[in-house]
């Protein structure tokens, strides 16, 4: 007979979960979840709609807040820190402390009416009260969502017509690193031109004592007509002798907790409903087995309020009551790798973070042996790193191991699914550095071939997951009920992951890239990801993107949009700048607005044909010649989704299709319109 496993045993609860699977949900469900109803069935499904444990009814923030103010070992316990190093600040909030302040901001949000039936939408600045807000919302069982930092006004226009929010939430200014980024005049200009128009507007004014500055910028950011001050609201609270919220609105296991929105890769952003029972039952769990190993973790997560991982490093962080550090400014700016992210590290005695393959990408490059690292930060509490967001290579397992000397960890998952789809619990051994996956307890994967023929071992193709999915997967796209059922089509009975992988002989997986990031050269299906590992093994190259260009007789032809590394190594391959402007390759040097990038600068130094001769060698070794490169590019930076992915699909046909148009949406519009003008020359 099965039981779940604590601490952590994957072979055990793997086979519970394929064995008894309702019994298994069932476990995890009373163990880690308060119910203040207990639920009536733990499953039932028509298929792509599941309704996992119906009847039951809870509230998410009781679980995440009350339950540790009321455990005398954890109410004192710090629950999140703000750190933000460019203003040289620093929050402690403890359980308890955050606990208050989100029963006072509940009771303002009662007292504007907001209802279980409300939708809130927060745009705020990566600061401590978009969480007390959400969490608030979560309390008295409004449903919310969070908004990226960079949202222009066409998007904010059409999420506040999408979502019809009671209420928004937002701030005058937020802090990038030595720059002000304001929230109020997109804002202001999205509610005038918006269908729908919110009740009410609150704003979190903050002053100008965050900031070392002389000016009166502050004083002059714009301010939305009729707005609720935060602070004032708080206060009138006292004024009036009212009381803190302490109570909190149980909810039904499906009532929606919030509504994410995907990273957009392929230009549709898709709005991803997530329930409170099934989402905080699936999320513990992952949590638990791929993530916090002890109820003591210290994590830190620097990204932005706005993406789904941040969503679930708060949410996986607090319900099994660790510590959460967060972090106001761009960290993902190489200047920064070798300081503020291990300066937090030590100061904070960081456990585990999640970070981006760019930002190991840097430290191989410019710190190969991680000695900048290792002689000015302690790192002795770090325990692992994981990455996420994208296909890695070889290398970067590698570093992070045998240099900085941590575990590096990586898990597969979507923004559907709100938990690790797959994760690699276990190394196999040093020649398979490249990521293989297990399933995470519960799933079964299964590779198909376009056709829908399962597919034999080591054979690429679309990776689809047996249904029922987990408790935490998306309930809905809110408001597109088609393209939510368009991934259940493909393959009866299977979720379509729209990425391509493999299964190897002793049943691990490996994910090889997005299925339309697959092109045809001649007669060669070639996956680009591919390619850009190979290109990435160039010592000059910090991050890159290739992509198909069409080509009559050969369907596509690929090339490369290259970040050159900062610090150019002594042997690089050089040249005058003339020798660059001849060859079938552009140069950066014409973009006006990256003269002053270090990697443009390095550019105009280097000759592109050895370059490319180079690193086509390398391709030809790793993959074979028809995959070499026709042109690269060499650009100051590549564009960028609001979560960070490289928009391969949108920047394929903004170059190929010439009466292709960016939607007003689109982040980085500067960056694509500068690829396109280096391009054309």
């Amino acid at each position: 007979m099965f039981k779940l496993s604590d601490p952590f045993d994957y072979e055990n609860d793997y086979n519970y979960s394929q064995i008894n699977p309702i019994s298994f949900w069932d476990e995890v469900a009373k163990k880690y979840v308060h119910w203040d109803k207990m639920y009536d069935k733990i499953y039932s499904s028509d298929g792509m709609y599941p309704d996992w444990f119906k009847g039951g009814e809870l509230n998410t923030c009781y679980n995440v807040l009350d339950k540790n103010v009321k455990n005398p070992v954890k109410r004192d316990q710090n629950a999140l820190i703000y750190e933000c190093p460019f203003i040289k600040k620093t929050i402690k909030l403890t359980y308890f402390q955050l606990y208050e302040k989100v029963c006072e901001f509940s009771r303002v949000l009662l007292n504007l009416n907001i209802s279980k039936n409300d939708t809130v939408l927060i745009f705020m600045a990566n600061t401590l009260e978009p969480i007390i807000a959400l969490l608030s919302c979560a309390r008295i069982g409004a449903t919310f969502s969070t908004l990226f930092d960079g949202y222009p006004v066409r998007s904010l226009i059409d999420r506040i017509d999408k979502l019809t929010p009671k209420l928004i939430i937002t701030s005058n200014y937020g802090i990038l690193n030595d720059e002000i980024i304001t929230f109020t005049p997109n804002l202001k200009d999205a509610i005038q031109l918006s269908t729908f128009k919110p009740n009410h507007v609150i704003t979190h004014f903050r002053n100008n004592e965050d900031i070392e500055s002389n000016d009166s910028s502050i004083e002059t950011i714009p301010i939305i007509p009729n707005t609720l001050d935060w602070d004032k609201e708080i206060q009138k609270i006292k004024d009036n002798n009212q009381k803190p919220f302490y109570e909190y609105v149980p909810v039904e296991s499906n009532h929606p907790l919030s509504i994410y929105f995907s990273s957009g890769t392929t230009g549709n952003c898709k709005a991803i409903v997530r329930s409170n029972g099934g989402n905080l039952v699936g999320l513990v769990y992952s949590w638990f087995s791929c993530i916090s190993k002890k109820d003591e973790t210290v994590y830190f997560s620097h990204s932005s309020i706005g993406w789904i991982s941040f969503h679930l490093g708060l949410f996986g962080s607090l319900v099994l009551g660790n510590t959460m550090v967060m972090f106001e400014g761009d960290i993902m700016k190489p200047i920064h790798y070798e300081h503020y992210l291990w300066e937090t590290v030590e100061k904070h005695k960081i456990n585990t973070f999640l970070t981006s393959p760019k930002t190991i990408r840097f430290l191989i490059k410019n710190d190969p042996d991680a000695n900048k690292i290792k002689s000015k930060y302690d790192l002795s509490s770090l325990v692992s790193i994981w990455t996420s967001g994208e296909v890695i290579e070889q290398s970067i397992p590698e570093y992070i191991e045998s240099k900085i000397k941590c575990r590096s960890s990586n898990l597969y998952g979507q923004t559907e699914s709100g938990c690790a789809l797959l994760f690699d619990y276990k190394r196999i051994n040093s020649k398979q550095f490249k990521t293989l996956f297990k399933p995470t307890p519960f799933l079964k994967p299964l590779i198909f071939s376009e056709d829908g023929i399962e597919l034999p071992e080591n054979q690429v193709g679309e990776v689809a997951f047996k249904l029922p999915l987990p408790p935490s997967f998306a309930t809905t796209f809110y408001k597109n009920e088609l393209l939510y059922k368009k991934m259940f089509n493909k393959f009866p009975g299977y979720y379509n992951s729209g990425d391509l992988g493999f299964k190897n002989e002793n049943d691990y997986y490996g994910i090889v890239s997005r299925a339309d990031d697959q092109i045809k050269i001649g007669g060669f299906d070639v996956l680009l990801n591919d390619i850009e590992t190979s290109i990435l093994k160039h010592p000059l190259v910090l991050e890159c993107c290739s992509i198909g260009i069409y080509h009559q007789d050969l369907a596509n032809v690929p090339i490369g949009l290259l970040v050159l590394n900062q610090q150019q190594p002594d042997n690089s391959p050089s040249s005058s700048s003339s020798s660059s402007s001849s060859s079938s390759s552009s140069s950066s040097s014409s973009s006006s607005s990256s003269s002053s990038s270090s990697s443009s600068s390095s550019a105009l130094s280097l000759s592109l044909i050895d370059i490319k001769n180079q690193i086509n060698e390398i391709i030809e070794n790793d993959i074979g010649f028809y995959s070499e490169l026709t042109k690269i590019i060499f650009v100051p930076q590549l564009p960028k989704t609001k979560t960070g992915k490289i928009p391969r699909q949108i920047i394929s046909k903004f170059l190929n299709e010439p009466n292709y148009q960016l939607k007003d949406s689109t982040c980085d519009r500067e960056v694509f319109y500068s690829i396109k003008e280096l391009y054309e020359k």
